[in-house]
């Protein structure tokens, strides 16, 4: 081949003279790295690898062949280096590559390189001397390493599936029988002034249990008012997740529901369900409902500003809101009564389903009856079924059967959604059929919503008939909206038509937004009404309104006019600060004034002395006794240890306990001659405890079902530079539950040692390092791997104690033979870590 070139182009066969050897980097791929790679390289700066030696190294010649015929190179590459399995043919005319010969061996330039292999880049890096080569194909090495990774991975999840604990359907783990579980006690007096008077026994207070624990495998929970009234007020036997998303309810649960029929309220019974919420609308109005501890704080947001904030009288909250357009985001925050946020959720507050994709389907179920009904019957069901039949053709089927004070329901509804997904305008419809089973009732909801550009458009129709028209006031209805947003501003316009039996009513709204800061917003709103029965009467009404929202703070401004009633101008005003988890007080002041009646002024300040005790302070100036103040105090026992002290305020709440200590013999548990360690912080979040004069600590007030991080503190604590100390652990708990840890401190060692090879061939011994790594195993299980210098030279650091094996593994063409085939060190327990050397493998013998 050398002849060949030098009767074609005698002008590359230069003299030894015009090049000198040179020493770079050589990066091939994701793993094949060559210190020291020898190339020659031109006084200019040029760099020429020998092809010859680069296709041996590369392990390409085993899978390729590279001819010179009639001045042309050509390059025959298998079909197995490529994805496609299609072999490549590659031919390239001599003259037009810059290829050297020296020595009657053949030198490609990196350019040369480049126009004859498909490569993704290649790249000379003169900072690091290196030149990194990306193939477009795979190389021989590539195979290797992904056979031994998927080799050690069926090994790992091999291992680690024989030391999983038992997760079965109905008993996963940490779940118990039956366990002692966590009591809180509550005591409310809802009126110091008449406490201490003699009077009826509810002026002395509320006595109030709640116990949670662990109950036949899942999650119950009791609440019960001891004193006074003695009633049951919550019962309930939950199981999360043994369906995929959704929780099943034995005792009290909130029916599942964005409807218009007017059922809204819980059930006792049982239920298959993902939320703990319900949600109906009537026109504009929307009803949000649903539960939260006593004397939590519950606000709803509105487009992103508190619309509405209440504190928690009882179990459950209650939200009636006017929707401004039919883009209107909702969402609810709760916070506990020491201002901790339990719970931040986005409401869905429209009609129907959300679309599934193909093959998808949702569900729920509710079987029971009403505890805050009248009739206590066990009547009331509702369960519903989705399918996606395809990605944009969603069908759904609800049934109900309820009973809502003297009104029963029983209705089938049909649901539809189809999304013309292929439109250059966007178009989504939806329509519902309700039909009664007890009467001739029926109603019909279409609605059609399409979006262009920044402009949403939207219509719907509604008729009823019977029952159904009675209950919704309204034989037919249509609303036709069209809104959007510009920067800061958003607008919106509105007609709607509502008929009722000889009386029609039309309603022409717009409205004005602008977010002034992202903690001010101004609002807008004009409107008329005009209404035809025995004659055509025409109603104004404007609204304008400054909402202020910065963490705790939240400000309302409202200025509303209405030509309908007598007072023509009303005027609102609401300031509140939100009680932190880091303060001890809040207060709120509301003003309100129209041209009929005086000013009305409500004031109210709390003030909490610690996380169990708080009093507030009331004053209202429009009810016959304007001042009123309240106390309550309540504290959580754990039952397992009623002596510990506890922080946790909600008997749902979770503990974990452990010990942190100097692991000497890294075995996870704490022996009699292991040190303990005092002082050390354990926190999660703002809970944080110190671990006492034993190494142990208890931390309370733990959220079940969530991903909680546990934060270790080792400041002020002298530690062994060769102790491990892990910063933090990540742990679940379930409600009612604790868990037991064990934090050792484990002492790391290294071991130290070389790879010794014969005398062979300088680019054999090159190869070697780049195509070996040492494997580790512990306890005949693999460990780790790691590849040694270019000079044989290896460390392998943090190596807790225990026996160790280490074996050679060489993923090259060449057969090697070792003095030595596994080398064996037991890294020795103790108080700090040790080091390892002069652990050597020996090569005797490289055969090509």
């Amino acid at each position: 081949m050398i002849c060949t070139l030098g009767l074609l182009k005698p002008a590359i066969a230069d003299t030894q003279d015009d090049y000198f050897d040179n020493m770079i980097t050589l990066k091939v791929g994701r793993y094949l790295k060559l210190e020291f790679y020898e190339v020659k390289s031109d006084f200019d700066g040029g760099i020429y690898l020998d092809i010859n030696d680069f296709l041996a190294m590369t392990e390409l010649s085993q899978y390729s062949q590279l001819t010179i015929e009639g001045g042309n190179i050509h390059l025959h590459m298998a079909g197995s280096l490529f994805d496609d399995t299609k072999a490549r043919h590659i031919s390239k005319e001599v003259k037009n590559l810059n290829i050297i010969i020296v020595n009657e061996r053949l030198y490609f330039d990196e350019q040369a390189i480049s126009d004859l292999f498909p490569l993704k880049s290649i790249k000379w890096l003169p900072e690091s001397y290196t030149l990194a080569i990306i193939p477009d194909f795979n190389l021989p090495l590539d195979y290797q390493v992904a056979a031994q990774k998927r080799k050690r991975a069926i090994e790992e999840d091999k291992n680690s599936q024989e030391n999983l604990q038992q997760t079965d359907f109905f008993m996963p783990k940490d779940r118990r029988l039956v366990d002692l579980g966590m009591l809180k006690l509550r005591y409310d007096i809802d009126d110091i002034s008449t406490y201490f008077k003699n009077g009826a026994q509810q002026d002395k207070g509320d006595v109030e249990a709640e116990y949670s624990s662990q109950l036949l495998y899942g999650d119950f929970n009791i609440r019960h008012n001891i004193y006074a009234t003695g009633e049951l007020e919550d019962i309930s036997l939950k199981y999360p997740y043994i369906f995929k998303d959704k929780t099943v309810t034995i005792g009290d649960s909130f029916i599942q529901k964005n409807d218009i029929l007017g059922y809204n309220t819980r059930i006792r019974g049982l239920s298959v369900s993902d939320n703990d919420y319900t949600v109906s609308r009537s026109g504009r109005d929307v009803t949000i409902r649903g539960e939260a501890p006593r004397n939590a704080m519950v606000e709803v947001y509105q487009n992103g500003k508190v619309a509405d904030y209440q504190r928690i009288e009882g179990s459950e909250y209650q939200f009636t809101l006017e929707m401004r357009s039919n883009n209107d985001a909702f969402k609810i925050k709760i916070y506990d009564r020491n201002g901790v946020l339990l719970e931040d959720r986005v409401v869905n507050v429209m009609q129907g389903r959300d679309f599934l994709s193909q093959g998808e389907w949702d569900y729920n179920f509710f079987y029971g009856q009403n505890p805050q009904g009248e009739n206590k019957a066990w009547d009331d069901q509702k369960f519903g079924i989705a399918y996606g039949v395809t990605n944009n053709l969603t069908y759904a089927f609800d049934y109900y059967d309820t009973r809502n004070e003297d009104k029963l329901y029983q209705y089938g509804k049909h649901m539809a959604g189809y999304r013309f997904s292929n439109l250059f305008v966007p178009l989504v419809t939806k329509v519902s059929y309700y039909d009664s089973l007890l009467d001739d009732s029926e109603g019909y909801i279409g609605e059609i919503k399409s979006e262009l550009f920044s402009h949403k458009l939207s219509y719907s129709y509604e008729r009823y008939s019977h029952q159904l028209a009675q209950d919704e006031n309204k034989d037919s209805y249509q609303e036709a909206e069209m809104s959007g947003n510009y920067g800061r501003s958003d607008y919106f316009f509105r007609f709607s038509s509502k008929k009722y039996q000889d009386r029609t009513e039309n309603i022409y709204d717009s409205g004005l937004s602008y977010d002034v800061s992202k903690a001010i917003r101004i609002n807008v709103d004009l409107g008329k009404t005009v209404r035809n029965q025995n004659e055509r009467q025409s109603n104004y009404t404007g609204e304008i309104g400054l909402d202020y929202n910065q963490g705790d703070f939240t400000y309302n401004v409202d200025a509303s006019y209405d030509q309908r009633r007598d007072a023509k101008w009303q005027y609102t005003a609401r300031l509140r600060k939100r009680l932190r988890q880091d303060s001890n007080y809040a207060y709120q002041l509301e003003v309100s004034y129209d041209e009929s009646d005086d000013v009305r002024l409500e004031m109210s300040f709390e003030y909490k002395f610690n996380d169990f005790l708080k009093t507030d302070a009331n004053y209202r100036s429009n009810r016959e006794k304007q001042y009123k103040v309240r106390a309550s105090y309540e504290t959580v026992i754990n039952l397992k240890k009623p002596l510990v002290a506890n922080n946790a305020k909600y008997p749902d709440s979770g503990y974990v306990e452990g010990t942190i200590f100097i692991d000497k013999n890294a075995n996870g548990k704490k022996d009699n001659d292991e040190e303990p360690l005092v002082g050390v912080g354990v926190g999660i979040g703002q809970n944080k405890v110190k671990t006492n004069s034993a190494g142990i600590f208890y931390l309370s007030d733990v959220k079940p079902y969530r991903s909680n991080k546990l934060l270790y503190d080792y400041s002020g604590i002298m530690l062994d530079p060769t102790l491990t100390a892990d910063s933090d652990q990540t742990i679940t708990l379930l409600p009612a539950s604790g868990k037991k840890i064990s934090v050792g401190l484990v002492p790391l060692s290294l071991i130290m040692g070389s790879i010794l090879l014969p005398e062979t061939e300088d680019k054999i011994t090159k190869k070697f390092f780049s195509y070996v790594e040492i494997v580790v195993e512990k306890n005949n299980e693999y460990y780790t791997s790691i590849t040694p210098e270019y000079d044989g030279f290896y460390v392998l650091q943090d190596l807790k104690p225990g026996k160790y094996k280490l074996k050679i593994n060489y993923l090259g063409s060449e057969t090697i033979t070792l003095e030595e085939e596994i080398l064996s060190v037991v890294v020795l327990s103790g108080e700090t870590g040790d080091f390892y050397e002069g652990l050597d493998f020996t090569v005797s013998e490289i055969k090509k």
